[in-house]
């Protein structure tokens, strides 16, 4: 729960220098914010180490500032603490692209779940086995292109979550 607090007066600092909605993590921030929430998460973890939500901030946090390798080790530790956990399974393959690991990511990809998200996890699969065949891509293209379909997945997700919510608030039972 402490570490819960950290990590949300971290945000909530971060919040209010002026923080916009945007890219991987839910916001666009400055490296200097992103450095200094790392610092947060780290500081936090040292009291809660098995806290693989604060690792996965961390993650997210290294994988916006490119810094791959460290995003990896950090997604690694949210998988021996929440296997399966679909977020981290994600910027887990997304990091071992960035830092060159291009068929091991794809890999990853083309096998990627999100219980319960059915077009996150199909839009995701279909790009990384698309990815498959054009070699020549570079990595942040790849990145950029695996984020754009998660984001159309979502949108379809959506939709058919309103549908069915939909279907059943007429239903006469």
């Amino acid at each position: 729960m402490r570490a819960f607090a950290l990590a949300l007066c971290a945000l909530t600092m971060l919040l209010l220098s002026g923080c916009s909605l945007g890219m991987s993590s839910g916001f666009i921030f400055s490296d200097a914010d992103r450095l200094q929430a790392i610092e947060r998460y780290k500081e936090a973890l040292t009291r809660e180490p098995d806290d693989w939500m604060l690792h996965r901030r961390m993650g997210m946090a290294y994988f916006d500032l490119k810094k791959y390798a460290l995003a990896e080790t950090s997604l690694e530790k949210v998988q021996a603490l929440s296997p399966g956990e679909p977020i981290s399974l994600l910027y887990l393959g997304l990091s071992r692209i960035g830092k060159g690991e291009r068929e091991s990511g794809l890999d990853g990809l083309a096998t990627f779940r999100w219980p319960g998200k059915f077009y996150h996890q199909k839009f995701v699969q279909e790009e990384a086995v698309r990815l498959r065949k054009h070699p020549e891509e570079p990595s942040e293209e790849v990145i950029r292109d695996i984020l754009d379909e998660l984001e159309k997945g979502k949108r379809e997700q959506l939709e058919l979550e309103r549908g069915i919510h939909e279907d059943m608030s007429s239903s006469p039972f």
